[in-house]
């Protein structure tokens, strides 16, 4: 530990006056003393965000209408303190990180839209298979500190909490098309209108596009995604109710399979012959209620929800006779060059079952997420000035899955099922009933701002496995206190800080698991001047058992699927940095400037062994597996009366593929990579735009992710147009 704050306090001093990063915006709403029923935002106005004892950052409606991206990693590219790690070009299954949390399957991260968990199975499999369509949302807010014991189940990190478009108070529509390479292709729709005392909003997004990989011999590596939104609102007096129903849909001809080495620097866009039956297809299903009504001289918001999510995906899993990954990592070997030539379809493998056959299985799984949550909110005055914030949320979650595995040839290039017989791989079900109470009381002091708040989380769950005929129940009540203090010592700069207890939640499996737990905390300062804005924060987690749950996408084989590894004590420290600057350049034009930049090391406290790939053979002093040292973004936009044009440029040093110290090998890990992306957008009339936006404008070649077979590249250079009408 006293390394690493020694480490902290030398890149403190160091760091460039200049460092990038990307300073809040703000909204239009005080959600500090008050809840926007159709934004449940973390933060509201100006001065609330100010007085925040906590980093908090907004993505704010201008910044994503800039690049209308689709892809969650790149519009979080913006955020210090968050990590992510791509893995099929598109963010169709994000993997974000907070503060040095596991970024795999965004499995460390409390997940919401508009205050709701919207995660598949948040606390029995916190996986995030399912991600609402960035398209949809008018901001993203990311909340990290103390104040994260308000958004639980994960605590640590801290919260990403996407914002959907509010129903307006007059009729309003939009209509957006887009077209570009690989067959992008794109359609956004929404429509509302106010009736009296009640109003009602449409929305339709479509995603899809042929893929910008090419697969030997031919074939689909492309994806189609839809999602639909209704909602309904009625005013109660002085309250509110609001009603939604939602579905969306996936079918994507996506794989897990990468490439060798010398394969990916030789044609990165190439995809083997064995992954051609690759497919994911999945369906989910939304209801949601909420309502807000004065209480009490409060503001009492309750919301009942009930999520579905099935899907299936058929895929490469490995060898009948060999390890994919030591065939991927040494394909010149005599015996592996056999089980290459199978994989790629310049040979044909034996026929009949034999140690050649490739396995391709289907995960199936089915989960349900439902629950019921309130928050009361009232200013008490006072003194002190007390404004207390209360909070609960009953929750029911289960993940149902069941996994089989087929056996394949290679004939002429084409694969063909043999004889031999299907296998069930898996076959178990986990189920998670929570209960969680929180309690925040915000008290003003003169130019203190003083947070304590305790959060409470009981957790049961049960894990069935059939194949094994075995069952088991494991129940956990855990407090979390935390307190978050602020000091305004001018207009301008106010200090922060805080310390809370973190926690993730225990997985449902056959073994006893202990959830994950660390102590947290922050110190820095924010400046809000004119033109420029400044916010600095020091950070540190200490954890007495870092946890990883097992996933395919990790690297775990079938049996391993949804265990748990206790990693024990770990330290995680860091120093993120923001800076944004609004210049007037001429009469009519105006420069702005947002950067952000990431400094993080994480280290293992304690030597042990782990099934787990991404840990292995650990030993005290190695460093976490995807979490980069450094990260920055620079944005740049110039602003005119009827046209913009936006940059974004993003660097991320090398991350380790497993745990380890001591430099990275060239053919492990992802790759270090600096990529531009271009955007603009031009006025023709007050209603229509025309839009345009290049992707990885230097077309930078580099691997994103090894795991969990082989080397896999990000996009690469791509461009689209458009148009979006509005009225």
């Amino acid at each position: 530990m006293n390394l690493i704050a020694r480490r902290l306090l030398i890149a403190a001093v160091l760091l460039p006056a200049g460092a990038w990063a990307q300073a809040p915006e703000t909204s239009d709403t005080d959600t500090e003393t008050s809840v926007e029923l159709q934004q449940m935002t973390i933060f509201g106005t100006a001065e609330a965000l100010q007085r925040a004892t906590g980093s908090a950052h907004l993505v704010d409606e201008q910044t994503l209408e800039a690049f209308d991206y689709a892809d969650i990693h790149r519009i979080l590219n913006v955020v210090p303190g968050v990590y992510v790690r791509g893995e099929d070009g598109y963010g169709l299954r994000p993997n974000i990180g907070i503060r040095g949390g596991n970024s795999d399957r965004s499995q460390k991260v409390t997940l919401m839209e508009d205050g709701v968990l919207f995660g598949p199975a948040p606390y029995a499999a916190p996986a995030a298979y399912y991600f609402p369509l960035s398209q949809r949302m008018t901001g993203v807010e990311v909340f990290k500190g103390p104040a994260a014991i308000q958004y639980g189940p994960q605590t640590i990190g801290g919260a990403i909490n996407l914002l959907s478009a509010p129903l307006p108070d007059r009729r309003a529509g939009l209509l957006a098309l887009t077209g570009g390479s690989d067959a992008d292709r794109s359609l956004h729709a929404r429509a509302a209108t106010p009736l009296g005392d009640h109003a009602l909003q449409a929305e339709l997004v479509y995603l899809g596009s042929d893929g910008f990989k090419t697969l030997d011999g031919g074939g689909d590596t492309g994806f189609d995604k839809a999602e639909g939104l209704l909602k309904y609102g009625r005013e109660l007096g002085q309250g509110r109710l609001v009603l939604r129903v939602g579905a969306a849909t996936e079918t994507s001809d996506e794989t897990y399979l990468g490439l060798t080495e010398e394969d990916f620097r030789s044609d990165p866009t190439r995809r083997y012959r064995g992954s051609a039956l690759d497919e994911m297809t999945w369906d989910w299903h939304g209801l949601r209620a909420d309502i807000e009504h004065p209480l009490w001289g409060g503001d009492l918001h309750v919301t009942a929800y009930d999520h579905r999510f099935d899907r299936a995906w058929t895929k490469f899993n490995n060898f009948r006779g060999a390890d994919i990954r030591d065939v991927l990592a040494n394909p010149d070997t005599p015996r592996n060059q056999l089980f290459y030539q199978g994989l790629t379809g310049e040979a044909d493998t034996t026929p009949g079952a034999g140690d050649d056959d490739l396995l391709i299985g289907t995960n199936d799984r089915s989960f349900r997420s439902s629950g019921l949550q309130a928050r009361y909110v009232r200013h008490l005055g006072g003194r002190l000035d007390h404004s207390l914030r209360l909070g609960l949320r009953l929750h029911s979650d289960r993940i149902r899955r069941l996994h089989d595995e087929l056996a394949y040839e290679m004939v002429d290039g084409q694969l063909e099922r043999n004889n031999a017989p299907r296998s069930i791989t898996a076959n178990n079900t986990g189920r998670a009933n929570a209960l969680a109470l929180w309690v925040q009381d915000e008290m003003v002091v003169g130019r203190w701002t003083i947070v304590p708040g305790l959060r409470m989380e009981a957790v049961q769950t049960e894990f069935v496995d059939r194949r094994a005929g075995a069952k088991n129940r494991n129940r956990n009540v855990t407090l979390l206190p935390g307190i978050g203090v602020s000091f305004a010592q001018t207009r301008s700069l106010t200090w922060i800080g805080g310390v809370h207890r973190g926690y993730s939640p225990a997985s449902p499996g056959l073994s006893d698991a202990e959830p994950e737990d660390a102590w947290n905390a922050e110190a820095g300062f924010r400046w809000q001047g004119s033109p420029v804005a400044i916010e600095l924060v020091a950070f540190l987690s200490d954890y007495s058992n870092l946890t990883g749950i097992c996933t395919f996408s990790s690297g775990c084989d079938d049996a391993q699927l949804g265990e748990q590894t206790n990693a024990g004590s770990v330290s995680v420290a860091g120093l993120e940095t923001t800076v944004s600057r609004m210049q007037l350049l001429t009469a009519g034009l105006t420069l702005q400037l947002e950067a952000s930049h990431t400094w993080t090391n994480g280290e293992f406290d304690e030597s042990f062994d782990s099934s787990n790939p991404q840990f292995g053979a650990v030993e005290a002093g190695f460093e976490l597996p995807y979490v980069p040292e450094h990260r920055a973004n620079l944005l740049l936009g110039l602003r005119a009366n009827r046209w913009q044009a936006d940059a974004s440029v993003t660097y991320v040093s090398a991350m380790r593929d497993q745990a380890g110290r001591g430099e990275i090998p060239d053919d492990s890990g992802s790759d270090a990579y600096t990529v531009l992306d271009v955007a603009g957008r031009y006025q023709v009339t007050p209603r229509v735009d025309i839009t345009a936006r290049v992707d990885n404008l230097l077309d930078e070649v580099y691997v994103v992710s090894r795991r969990p077979f082989g080397a896999r590249p990000g996009r690469p250079l791509a461009a689209r147009v458009g148009v979006e009408m509005r009225w």
